[in-house]
């Protein structure tokens, strides 16, 4: 178990239960920049490191292998005769794309997580994210708990100990740590229990101390910063989720049916007839490639359209959007057909 190092009092003071002489620092500003102005006291920012994780080095290491993996595969994709086999290298590029972008995410926090502390509140920063945890919601700090357990999940990899830990009682352990438990302060809240690790947690405490006695300047809630979740917006309906899939697989459908036929196709290909039967637009097979490239460049800029349509509170025009991609992608697709199957 840890060792309780302080908690609140009745009147939201900070009691600290240890010998430490707190006048010193009263004395001296709390050891912190204060200034006035417009008749009131304004209080800087204290920022404090985290110790270094050896998991972002990993995790630096698993994205330059990614990245060089994936430009291998795409320079032979390029190189190599378009085949079945094409579609599969193609699949997994697309396949690696979330996995690059989730372990760069995690390697970023990994290597900028800090401890901003004013009078009002501590924010823990980690990669963009921003976790706002209000002084005035705090009931005790415990130094240190035995670590337990955890099946281990490669979606907490790297950063291994920025996660959320569901307890036996439904208390939520909320870890914005670089270190295990055993040297973490645990912040008791009324939002749960969080788990941080500054580098020097004594000095942390002291500041805490100290703006605490300052007072706070303003109440504030708990909420995590983040930049815009774009993801999240398009999700959140099921229409929107199902709408966007269907967009994805449609092309999918597109270059795979095409680098599938591809091999059997004449090297040049009839894609137009005059009134009289007379062909009059007569193009290399690889011309065919700017019908899936129309479906993927309307699925692009459809579920961008789409996004801004619900960034303002208007999921019908979103939709709409989303639904044309679709009928563009069944169009194209149908001219797909009827070019390759008059060639066979």
């Amino acid at each position: 178990m840890g060792r309780v190092r302080s908690q609140w009092g009745n009147r939201g003071a900070l009691s600290c239960w240890t010998d430490r002489a707190w006048s010193k620092r009263e004395d001296s500003s709390f050891g912190v920049e204060v200034w006035r102005k417009a008749g009131f006291i304004e209080l800087a920012r204290m920022v404090y490191a985290a110790p270094s994780d050896r998991t972002r080095w990993h995790g630096l290491a698993a994205l330059c292998w990614l990245i060089l993996t994936d430009a291998t595969l795409l320079m032979w994709l390029t190189l190599k005769p378009i085949t079945w086999s094409s579609f599969l290298l193609l699949l997994v590029i697309l396949v690696t794309l979330p996995v690059l972008f989730h372990v760069s995410m995690r390697t970023w926090g990994a290597f900028n997580l800090e401890y901003w502390l004013d009078r009002n509140a501590l924010r823990v920063r980690w990669a963009d994210k921003c976790q706002v945890i209000p002084l005035h919601s705090i009931r005790r700090i415990i130094e240190g708990v035995d670590e337990f357990s955890l099946r281990p999940s490669l979606l907490a990899w790297p950063s291994p100990f920025v996660r959320t830990v569901e307890g036996e009682q439904g208390q939520r352990l909320v870890r914005l740590a670089s270190v295990p438990l055993d040297r973490c302060l645990l912040i008791e809240t009324d939002g749960g229990i969080f788990a941080i690790s500054p580098a020097d947690p004594d000095d942390f405490l002291e500041e805490l101390q100290a703006l605490n006695r300052l007072g706070l300047s303003r109440r504030l809630s708990f909420q995590r910063e983040e930049r815009t979740n774009y993801y999240a917006i398009a999700t959140e309906s099921r229409a929107g989720r199902w709408l966007l899939a269907a967009g994805l697989v449609g092309c999918l459908i597109l270059f795979g049916y095409l680098m599938f036929r591809f091999p059997q196709l004449p090297e040049t290909l009839v894609f137009h007839y005059n009134r009289q039967g007379v062909p009059d637009s007569i193009r290399p097979k690889s011309a065919l490639f700017l019908l899936p490239s129309i479906g993927l460049l309307t699925y692009l800029i459809n579920s961008a359209a789409g996004l801004w349509m619900k960034q303002r509170s208007q999921p019908s025009g979103a939709h709409l959007f989303w639904a044309g991609t679709l009928l563009v992608q069944a169009l194209s697709f149908l001219a797909l057909f009827s070019l390759t199957s008059m060639s066979a």
